[in-house]
């Protein structure tokens, strides 16, 4: 399972890392042709040039440059809704309010730790598939220059006013956002939203090495 997290985080912080740098040719990309292809392809293509690299930027300069892709490149209210699920129907306004708050620093400081596990790895986004829902499945390819199989990635992205948003990223048929749903469900059901909701803050304030673990 941890390399199954690992993976996963490599690709998120790819993707967020060039919606970053990207976002006036990203949106240039969404009107013609393939869009959803060109728009994940761009990102990965100028995120591994980012990842490429390192020396040149801090962590906590990574850190703030990767919550500000969250909150613009992915869909943070869908997103932050679904995983947690039907006890988002139970939480207080309060409470939704500090979860969204703390969502998104819990997933910034989790993924923004793995920028550093960048080794060589290309990006290819192949195909689209259009979905009943309306959205669209990229698939994409990282191949490793260790050899070995490469990854399979889909992504699930919708289009928006102002262009396309990330839903959701799954790695080798596993989502991210299924992934964090049933981790924050079991913990909610032993502890309630309020343990949550300290279950998060804790994530978030633990030193980085604990946090990538």
């Amino acid at each position: 399972m941890g390399i199954l997290i690992s993976r996963r985080s490599f690709v998120v912080a790819v993707i967020a890392a060039a919606v970053l740098l990207s976002a006036l040719g990203t949106q240039q990309a969404g009107a013609s042709g393939d869009s959803a292809q060109a728009f994940i392809q761009g990102l990965g293509d100028q995120a591994i040039a980012v990842l490429k690299d390192k020396a040149d930027s801090t962590f906590e300069e990574r850190e703030a440059a990767f919550r500000e892709v969250m909150v613009e490149g992915f869909d943070i209210p869908i997103v932050s809704r679904f995983v947690l699920g039907r006890h988002w129907r139970t939480a207080s306004k309060e409470q939704r309010k500090e979860y969204r708050t703390i969502f998104v620093d819990f997933i910034v400081r989790v993924y923004a730790s793995r920028f550093d596990s960048y080794g060589g790895e290309t990006f290819t986004a192949r195909s689209v598939i259009n979905d009943e829902s309306g959205d669209k499945i990229v698939r994409a390819q990282i191949v490793r220059p260790s050899g070995g199989d490469p990854i399979g990635v889909d992504f699930r992205v919708r289009m928006r006013n102002e262009g396309y948003k990330v839903i959701d990223v799954s790695v080798e048929g596993i989502s991210m956002l299924h992934t964090h749903r049933v981790e924050f469900a079991s913990v909610v059901n032993r502890k309630g939203i309020d343990g949550l909701l300290g279950d998060l803050r804790a994530r978030v304030e633990a030193p980085v090495e604990d946090t990538a673990e």
